[in-house]
């Protein structure tokens, strides 16, 4: 080792302590092509090296440490101290996490010359932590695996350079663990004789050295700009992408030398039949700009604009993907919010108030929804009998701005926006008279302090506005005006803002027919204890590829209201309670293969895997096999016997899965009747829903009667629905004739079920006064056919019928459908079935 630092000494004629890497292996390779057969037994041939072979690796060999040379007849040389130099440590490359939430970990290189100790070189700034964070969102997307070939790194860039350590590492990989003295002799004298230079060797040496380094940090230069401009990873550039970014170089060249050279390049870019250049077509690319330039200055020059405009662009891109995504979740968030406003709107300002911590210098921004209501003190001169209810707002507002109202009458930015259905912008709301301010104490903070306001309408889908959108940046230092691509990514978020309002106002005006539906069913089939909905939510599915495989579609059940049995009162679920049903939570495996011990359970059960799973916040599986069949699914489960019916829109989109609970007692599992009974109960409430759909598409109301159009919207549909399950019902009584009052009107004396029953109709037609009821030689000359016309006439919303409900209950005194079907006739069960029906179409009626 130390015959080699000395060699190493006397070649190194500049003393920069570093010798050229491929002179020096260029000779070492001449050197043992020309030594005798018999010396290079003593050697390992240089010729079958690789450029790694010639690496030097951080950790000592053993021979270096323990085995110094040592002449015959001398003393043992100390070993010198490993030199300082920094050892090559390899760079991996990791893929930029475009939509998987995981940050992704390299994968460990498994090549022996490698440094143990690897660097891995981390994404870009856009891939900080706080990003990844935030990608994350308000829902979760899936994960995607990143393909292997993208995480390999490059290829590892060789010093041009040898350094001493470097030197002793190549020439002991030569010469082997035991050198021979014959041949580190031989090899001295070659290497000291062949470093024997004249001045003008020494000159056209060091110009060969000079163009090789400016030739090795071109080409790290280049390889930096593909890396750079590949965003994707996807290991190629677009020609058309090369050949615009090389046309604005053209266009900002001003010397006629410049614009004929650029024109050539431009032209070499066009001549290239590929379309996806990878990295070795690029390096051709930029090896061809480099002849046409013939010089490296220039060449320096071009790659500087070409990364420059890169480095614009790739900010550029990098906002844009994330406004895209941003958008993205708008779309989807109103099909999983559960038909939540509040969500919604919450999502709304929570991406705005991102984009501008990310994108606007981090400025500080407030944000207001506003919708019209009917103003319900508007005289009846007044033109516009409307107002803007501010119903959301950012945090810094809430106190200030919500429930406060717009009259039409006042003078103001956003009624101006509403009347007119175009957006307003102030880029100076202290100098603008039209602009509102709630709070005026903002204004003592700075006496400098302005700020921007930019008002959009908030339209439904046929461009009808509903409402206004406000955002300002009164809060924000400065500058607080808003840029274009701010206000553009705004419009974009208001628009896709306006969409899913109106598909959330649908499902909010229905969620009154859902509660209807709810109180029906076990008012029609006495054997269901309890009633659950789930709505049907899609599960975003993103591809791994443009080649991946399509999946079927998958869906969550959010639980959105139950009937309370022991209340009989439809509870609406709301925050921690509006459950989230995934097919991954749970904890009940859906069985064609057991078979029940019940007939009617159609061969299905549905058993807990532990005790545990019996409480009653588990997952039900057999939900999710009702929706996978689009079937009636029917299982015994948590100790009571349950059935899932799927509720499909016209499109057989799955909206709706309905949950029946008949409780413990095997006999009253539903019959095939009594199903068909339900579904005929979800066929109306389907028939209702897409009603509502088609008026909301067309912005047209459709009355079907005179009492419809003073009504809301929810009411209206809700009780349009109870309104078709009473005309179903009177049609099932057109067949009861005569005969079946007979045998009423035959009782002397009738059973206490039939009399109540028979006594709450009289008193609700209006045929008998309240102290003849007890009376039945008087109430049965009343059971004719004349009985029978005013029951098929009855309207119990017409403005002349007046019932009182309460004196029907009282009188009924909680007899239920079970104890009238169980201990009465059939006319006497389907007269009480008219009795609830009224008595419920006037409560719903009631509530307007």
């Amino acid at each position: 080792q130390s015959a080699l630092t000395s060699l190493f000494r006397s070649i190194d004629k500049e003393q920069e302590n570093q010798l050229n890497r491929s002179h020096i292996l260029v000779l070492i390779k001449e050197f043992y092509s020309n030594i005798p057969i018999n010396m290079k037994k003593y050697i390992t041939n240089p010729l079958d090296w690789s450029d790694k072979d010639t690496v030097y690796s951080p950790t000592p060999t053993p021979s270096i440490l323990t085995t110094p040379f040592c002449p015959s007849g001398s003393i043992p040389i100390e070993t010198p101290k490993t030199l300082t130099t920094p050892a090559v440590q390899e760079t991996v490359e990791v893929e930029e996490p475009v939509e998987a939430p995981e940050p992704v970990v390299a994968e460990e290189a498994t090549d022996e010359s490698a440094s143990p100790e690897k660097s891995v070189r981390l994404p870009p700034e856009d891939d900080d932590e706080e990003e990844v964070k935030e990608l994350k969102h308000d829902i979760e997307l899936i994960g995607q695996e990143i393909p292997s070939h993208l995480t390999q790194p490059r290829e590892q860039e060789i010093d041009i350079k040898i350094n001493l350590e470097e030197f002793i590492y190549v020439t002991e990989r030569l010469l082997g663990e035991d050198p021979h003295p014959r041949a580190l002799t031989a090899l001295s004298e070659f290497l000291e004789d062949s470093f024997q230079e004249t001045p003008q060797q020494r000159q056209s040496r060091q110009l060969e050295e000079k163009l090789a380094a400016k030739h090795h940090a071109m080409m790290i230069k280049i390889n930096d700009l593909f890396d750079e401009w590949d965003v994707d990873k996807l290991g190629f550039l677009d020609r058309t992408e090369i050949l615009a970014v090389l046309s604005q170089w053209q266009k900002n060249s001003t010397k006629p030398y410049n614009i004929e050279m650029s024109k050539q390049i431009c032209k070499s870019v066009e001549a290239v039949e590929k379309k996806d250049l990878l990295r070795d077509d690029f390096l051709d690319l930029c090896q061809t700009f480099h002849k046409v330039l013939d010089s490296d200055d220039y060449m320096d020059r071009l790659l500087d604009f070409v990364h420059l405009v890169v480095q614009t662009q790739r900010g550029d891109l990098r906002r844009e993907r994330k406004r895209r995504r941003w958008l993205e979740v708008m779309e989807l968030l109103p099909k999983i919010s559960g038909s939540d406003h509040s969500l919604y709107f919450r999502s709304f300002f929570d991406i705005i108030e991102k984009d501008f911590a990310y994108h606007g210098t981090g400025r500080l921004i407030n944000a207001y929804i506003a919708l019209i209501e009917v103003d319900p003190d508007a005289d009846e001169e007044d033109e516009d009998k409307t107002l803007l209810r501010y119903v959301a707002s950012t945090t810094n507002d809430q106190n200030i701005l919500m429930g406060r109202t717009l009259y039409a009458t006042q003078k103001c930015i956003s009624n101006q926006v509403r009347r007119s259905g175009k957006a307003v912008y102030i880029n100076q709301i202290r100098n603008n008279n039209q602009v509102h301010l709630w709070a005026m104490d903002r204004w003592a903070v700075d006496e400098d302090r302005d700020g921007a306001f930019l008002v959009l309408p908030l339209k439904n889908d046929q461009e009808k506005v509903v409402g206004v959108v406000g955002v300002d940046t009164l809060l924000s230092a400065n500058p607080t005006q808003f840029l274009p691509h701010e206000i553009s990514f705004i419009q974009n978020v208001v628009r896709q803002l306006s969409s899913g309002f109106s598909f959330l106002d649908a499902r909010h005006k229905f969620s009154r027919t859902l509660i209807s539906l709810l109180e029906t069913i076990p008012r029609k089939e006495s054997a269901v204890l309890s009633t659950s909905c789930y709505v049907v939510e899609p599960v975003p599915h993103v591809p791994s590829g443009p080649e991946s495989p399509e999946k079927p579609d998958e869906y969550v059940l959010r639980h959105v209201m139950s009937l309370n049995p022991k209340t009989n009162i439809v509870e609406i679920m709301s925050g921690v309670n509006r459950e989230t049903i995934r097919r991954s939570d749970s904890t009940f495996r859906y069985s064609e293969d057991t078979a029940p011990d019940n007939p009617n359970m159609d061969g299905k059960s549905c058993e807990p895997q532990s005790d545990e799973s019996t409480t009653t916040d588990n997952i039900r599986d057999y939900l999710f096999a009702c929706l996978d069949k689009r079937e009636n699914v029917q299982n015994r489960a948590y100790g009571t016997d349950h059935l899932a019916m799927c509720v499909e829109d016209k499109d057989k989109v799955p909206v709706f899965v309905i949950d029946l609970d008949t409780g413990k007692d095997k006999s009253k599992i539903l019959k095939q009747a009594q199903i068909k009974s339900v579904r005929n109960l979800l066929n109306k409430m389907v028939q209702v829903f897409e009603q509502l759909l088609e008026e909301v598409s067309s912005d047209e109301k459709k009355f079907e009667a005179d009492w419809e159009e003073t009504l809301p919207d929810d009411l209206r549909f809700a009780l349009r629905f109870e309104r078709m399950i009473l005309e179903d019902l009177k049609r099932r009584m057109s067949n009861m004739d005569v005969g079946g009052l007979s045998e009423i009107k035959s009782y002397n004396e009738p059973p206490a079920i039939i009399g109540t029953v028979i006594q709450v109709v009289m008193l609700m037609l209006g045929i008998c006064a309240e102290e003849e009821l007890q009376e039945w030689s008087k109430i049965k000359t009343h059971l004719n056919s004349e009985l029978l016309k005013k029951l098929a006439a009855f309207d119990p919303l017409a403005k002349d019928t007046k019932v009182d409900i309460h004196k029907a209950n009282d009188r009924l005194k909680g007899l239920t459908a079970a104890e009238v079907k169980k201990g009465g006739s059939m006319p006497t069960y389907l007269l009480y079935q008219w009795v609830i029906d009224v008595i419920s179409i006037i409560r719903v009626g009631e509530t307007s």
